[in-house]
Order: C-alpha cells, then sequence, then structure tokens
C-alpha cells in the first residue's frame, strides 16, 4: 500500500519583525502535529528587517509591491493594529487570502467562527460565547465567556479579558492587562503593561496603572 502523498499549502508572512518571526515559528509548530503549510518566506517593506537575526526564511518582497497570488495563502505577522489594518485590508483589496493561524496549544470553546488573520500564541484559549473579528492578534491570553474582539485587536501575553469584556476596533492590551467584567475597551486605544482596568475606557486614549486612568489622547 502506497503512503499517502503529502499536500502542503504554500504560505507567505506579512511582516519580518519580532511577531512575524514568532508566527513562523507558531506555524512550523503547527506542522510538527499536521503538516499543512509550506513557509515561503516573509513580505516586508524594509529589506532589512532580518538583519541581525537567524531565521531560516528571508524577505520575498515588498508588501508594498506584492501581487498575491491564487494558489498561496497569508499569515498576519504585525502586532501593531494600526499597521495590521492598513497592510491586511490593503492586501485583501487586492486578493489576498489570509489563513487563521492557531498555535495546536490553543483551546477554543467558542461556538462562533472568527474572522480571517487571526493569529493565536502557545496556551490561548477563547471561551465559550466569544466573537473575533478580522486579523485578531491573541499573545498566549485568555478570553473569559462572551467576550467581543473587533477587528485588528491585539491581545499581549497573560492578560485577564474577563467575561462579557468588549474590545472595539484597532485596540492594544499591553502584557498583564486586566479588564474588569463587562467593559468595553474604546476603538484605537491603548490599555498599557500591566495596568487595572475597572471602568470603561473611551475611544482614542492611552490609559496606565493600577486603576487605569487616562495619560494622553492619541491621534486618529
Amino acid at each position: 500500500m502506497r503512503d499517502k502523498e503529502i499536500v502542503m499549502t504554500d504560505i507567505i508572512i506579512v511582516g519580518a519583525g519580532g511577531c512575524g518571526r514568532e508566527v513562523a515559528n507558531w506555524i512550523e509548530d503547527i506542522n510538527q502535529v499536521e503538516e499543512t503549510w509550506n513557509i515561503l518566506g516573509f513580505l516586508d517593506d524594509d529589506p532589512d528587517a532580518l538583519k541581525g537575526f537567524a531565521c531560516r526564511y528571508g524577505i520575498i518582497g515588498a508588501i508594498k509591491d506584492h501581487a498575491p497570488g491564487k494558489d498561496v495563502k497569508y499569515a498576519m505577522g504585525i502586532a501593531n493594529p494600526a499597521a495590521k489594518k492598513l497592510v491586511g485590508s490593503g492586501m485583501v483589496e487586492k486578493g489576498a487570502q489570509f489563513a487563521c493561524i492557531i498555535h495546536p496549544s490553543t483551546r477554543i470553546y467558542s461556538e462562533y467562527e472568527p474572522g480571517i488573520g487571526l493569529v493565536t500564541y502557545p496556551n490561548s484559549k477563547i471561551a465559550t460565547g466569544c466573537k473575533i473579528g478580522d486579523f485578531v492578534t491573541l499573545q498566549s491570553t485568555i478570553l473569559g465567556h462572551d467576550s467581543w474582539l473587533e477587528d485588528y485587536v491585539t491581545v499581549s501575553s497573560s492578560c485577564g479579558i474577563t467575561g462579557g469584556t468588549k474590545l472595539h476596533e484597532g485596540c492594544f492590551i499591553g502584557d498583564h492587562a486586566c479588564i474588569a467584567v463587562g467593559l468595553e475597551i474604546g476603538a484605537n486605544s491603548y490599555v498599557g503593561i500591566g495596568s487595572v482596568v475597572i471602568r470603561n475606557v473611551a475611544e482614542n486614549v492611552r490609559v496606565f496603572g493600577n486603576p487605569a486612568r487616562v495619560f494622553a489622547v492619541r491621534e486618529k
């Protein structure tokens, strides 16, 4: 009996910074469980983005010049929400098909299908009832039940996103931040590392501290 032929899908990682190189690691971890992806390399507008870093893959072109192929998938390797929106929406308009990169150790209990371009880091958990938009990045964190993450949100490592929390489009949650039950974080806002959020956060602001307070208003 002949061995079953393994068919792997070509994939290109968009962004060759630290997040992009981590995404390459998570894709390799997926392949350890089931050979799924053939990494072709990175797209980045900085040709020296990998300079000084050991990496098995190279930069194969610039994002701005790339014409998406029909037989290739793309993985979002950018964590900055504004950059994700600019790059992700632009590439989708040109026909790019973004895959969800779900680390094998991630546990998903939600009944809802996530949006395109989701990336989860090791040991993330998505609880029942969670809704996830396009190009969301979960960096080894746990989402409580019925949380709602809109497009382009990034949640950093070891955050406490409790039940019923709503993270509006483009917000960034720093490492070890905690958000109390049922609160909302406004669009394009930034919650600093280790902050404890006990009231709703307006859009376009930066908050830090315990309890979290507004330190700056962000440009729209």
